[in-house]
């Protein structure tokens, strides 16, 4: 069911172009001085009295020129496109929820000189799951609080930054840009220890700042997709569990870019 959602969403926006595509380019319209305007198909010359014009449905409308402010032909595809562009769901005010899945990536710009209990390292990957809930003050700010899930594949740690999160967007458009900024404490969890070695694990400062797109839909929920830096920092103390004579410790500060796709609503 989620395949077939997905394919639908991509699919309609081709299918739209092609319906406009099967319509007449141009059309005939009428604006009257009162007001309303007539699209269709004159059926008389554009100065006869009456005149004529032919609705899609077949109806026939018949105005003197006395009531006739203007006639214009117009493109169809571009009229459509005009009001696919306008058709979204917005609110600018009220409690918005977000749920944001991220691509973490990592690299030391210089050689690692200390080694790490778990080897060497340079590049690192991750993956994440945040969820924020708040509040839309205004149309350009967003003030909320997030919880999340940080998962450091080399470097085998696990955070869980809790943070607020201030938020604002640009314009009052179907695709808006919008800036973030995530400010808290990222727990770091216990790293298991064994009859070896034993492990005390802290976490520390957490910080986000980053931007993106947000695109409306025409349902209550629309679309995020976002590029940030993110910092975690952590403590770790390790020792042989059959000797404490050495006890080892590692600061670590993780600075990493997050490429994220959510969904708030």
């Amino acid at each position: 069911m989620k395949i077939l959602r997905i394919l639908c969403s991509a699919l309609l926006p081709l299918l739209l172009w092609q319906a406009a595509r099967a319509q007449p380019q141009l059309e005939d319209v009428v604006y009257l001085k009162n007001g309303s305007i007539i699209r269709g198909s004159l059926k008389s010359a554009a100065t006869e009295n009456p005149l004529r014009i032919e609705l899609l449905g077949g109806s026939l409308f018949v105005f003197q020129q006395s009531e006739i402010d203007s006639i214009k032909k117009e493109n169809v595809l571009k009229r459509n496109q005009k009001a696919l562009s306008k058709n979204y769901f917005r609110k600018d005010r009220g409690y918005r929820h977000i749920t944001e899945f991220g691509f973490i990536y990592g690299t030391d710009l210089k050689p690692v000189q200390t080694p790490y209990y778990n080897g060497y390292q340079r590049d690192d990957f991750g993956v994440s799951i945040h969820t924020i809930n708040g509040y839309q003050v205004w149309p350009y700010l967003y003030v909320g609080a997030g919880l999340g899930i940080d998962r450091f594949v080399n470097y085998q740690q696990t955070f869980s930054p809790f943070y607020m999160r201030l938020a604002s967007e640009f314009l009052k458009k179907r695709a808006t840009p919008y800036v973030f900024a995530d400010l808290g404490y990222s727990h770091l969890w216990k790293q298991k220890s064994d009859e070896w070695v034993t492990y005390q694990n802290k976490g520390g400062l957490y910080v986000a700042v980053g931007g993106g797109v947000r695109i409306y839909t025409q349902s209550r929920a629309s679309v995020l997709l976002s590029a940030s830096y993110r910092r975690n920092a952590s403590s770790t103390r390790w020792w042989y569990t059959q000797s404490t004579d050495y006890v080892y410790f590692i600061q670590r500060s993780y600075q990493r870019l997050s490429i994220n796709v959510g969904v708030t609503f």
